[in-house]
């Protein structure tokens, strides 16, 4: 399904960036870049990880929402040849994964606002790496390595182990469009290895910032522990701009609708 810039080169990539020095990473750290894009590091109860942002290499977007596209921060120490591989699986990726977004029933709209991250969980001996959470997406394609340490809630509320190389979450906006005929998946990370980084890369494909997301209802019945989710599920929301949703949980940092969770 995907290409020979996928896979291990992706990681061996991601590897490399994150073997910089500190200097080199905080140079194109996240506060630099008004759209977003960039290096940053979470260490707390929730998060334990370093990650940078990349998305499609576009013109800055002119305002409002449209300031979440824009150029990306690239690293100067890792020339022009890691910045093509990086934007070939991303535009790779994003190929197989409006793919399947078409076999699935869902709007394959352009051009599609896309998000992708490198991810490094430091070790941490059951350490969370990231809490329980959806994300807000039509779907997201991950490749992660062998450490292990993912897993997906089931629907009776159980968490089960993900250890393929790749693999493919639904998330929110999928399963709002669709009244719940796609789940959106639940995961969550904790590197079990008290020695090694976890690496991981996942993209996540969204409609345009543009476009209209049909809104429906959508039965809940998810047991277990908190799921960070931006809409709360027993809400029904109006049809909505997916930038301004967007711009909501990235722009204000709304990310969780539970207000208990924001002021963690």
């Amino acid at each position: 399904m995907f290409g020979n810039c996928c896979g291990s080169n992706i990681l061996e990539a991601a590897r490399a960036f994150f073997a910089l020095p500190a200097v080199e990473k905080d140079a194109i750290h996240i506060r630099h870049s008004p759209h977003f894009r960039g290096y940053s590091e979470m260490k707390n109860a929730r998060d334990w990880r370093e990650q940078i942002h990349f998305g499609a290499e576009r013109a800055a977007g002119r305002g409002g929402f449209h300031r979440l596209e824009g150029p990306n921060l690239w690293p100067a120490a890792l020339g022009a040849r890691w910045r093509e591989t990086v934007l070939d699986f991303l535009d790779e990726t994003a190929r197989v994964g409006c793919r399947l977004l078409a076999e699935a029933g869902l709007p394959v709209e352009e051009p599609a606002y896309l998000l992708m991250k490198m991810i490094c969980y430091h070790p941490g001996e059951g350490r969370s790496g990231v809490a329980a959470h959806c994300d807000w997406s039509w779907l997201t394609v991950l490749f992660q390595d062998d450490v292990g340490g993912l897993e997906t809630m089931t629907s009776d509320g159980r968490w089960r182990p993900v250890p393929e190389p790749v693999c493919v979450h639904y998330g929110e906006l999928a399963e709002i469009a669709t009244g719940g005929r796609i789940r959106s998946d639940p995961h969550r990370v904790t590197n079990p290895s008290a020695t090694r980084a976890r690496v991981s890369i996942p993209v996540f494909i969204c409609p345009p910032l543009d476009a209209i997301v049909r809104s429906r209802a959508v039965p809940f019945n998810e047991p277990g522990e908190h799921v960070h989710r931006v809409r709360n599920p027993a809400e029904v929301w109006d049809n909505f701009r997916f930038g301004d949703s967007e711009w909501r949980r990235k722009g204000e940092g709304r990310w969780c609708w539970r207000e208990e969770c924001l002021a963690e």
